[in-house]
């Protein structure tokens, strides 16, 4: 197993924010696999509290490096297991990564999906537990929004601090009113619920430009880069971001 981390980038200004952490396996025989291929399996299985350990461990790690090199206020995206959230103590959990790697809590972001949200609607030690890692600062956000019925409800229950607007509305943005409308949408809910958002999925200039003209504040998408491992993304990104406010303002 391995990350590849894909960038997310500032649509104001093109400039790097951060990167969301990727799990990938290495199979001996059929090569890299994406998580469509084994991510199901891994978690329901014994493994997935000591793998998504694992995980945020060496993406804050990873985080630590590259604020050093030079990119101070990067963020790294980890997606959690439900396991990690209904088992141990996750927020302790976090705040010893934090220390071990000198990150202040503003580093980390927790990424939840619905099914997580769904499977622990009625846990009141979830709800706690997330409540105590944002009082800790870290931030929290809500994945894949928009694509599920328990998304508002849920919405209003978890202490988020961001909304990550699914990659099917922003495919077609500029040729169906329907997806621009929804995508439009869940803008306004940022707006009014007072917390940010980032559109997954961004792959031209155009819907760079549109999203940032209805206020999306962040985006990632292969416009700005496909996933890739540490060290490619480190030459890629974090000495060279000013290449993408060159190429938008070449638009």
């Amino acid at each position: 197993l391995g990350l590849f981390y894909q960038p997310q980038m500032r649509l104001s200004d093109g400039a790097l924010s951060g990167a969301e952490a990727l799990l990938r396996w290495l199979h001996p025989t059929r090569g890299l696999l994406p998580p469509s291929e084994f991510l199901t399996t891994l978690e329901h299985g014994p493994m997935a509290s000591s793998v998504g350990s694992w995980i945020l461990d060496e993406a804050c790690a990873q985080a630590a490096y590259w604020r050093r090199c030079g990119s101070p206020s990067f963020r790294i995206g980890v997606n959690l297991f439900d396991v990690q959230l209904s088992t141990g103590d996750l927020a302790a959990e976090i705040q010893d990564v934090l220390k071990r790697h000198g990150l202040p809590a503003s580093a980390p972001e927790i990424e939840l999906t619905e099914n997580i949200a769904l499977n622990n609607n009625n846990d009141s030690t979830v709800y706690d537990t997330l409540k105590k890692i944002r009082d800790m600062g870290v931030s929290i956000a809500f994945d894949d929004f928009g694509t599920g019925y328990a998304s508002l409800s849920m919405l209003k229950q978890y202490p988020v601090t961001r909304i990550k607007i699914d990659r099917s509305f922003i495919q077609n943005l500029l040729s169906s009113r329907q997806d621009s409308s929804v995508t439009y949408a869940i803008l306004d809910i940022a707006r009014n619920f007072e917390i940010e958002a980032i559109a997954e999925g961004i792959e031209t200039a155009e819907q760079w430009l549109d999203l940032h003209q209805h206020g999306c504040q962040e985006g990632q998408g292969y416009w700005f880069g496909k996933p890739l491992d540490s060290q490619a993304f480190t030459e890629k990104f974090c000495f060279h971001s000013t290449h993408y406010k060159q190429r938008v303002n070449q638009q």
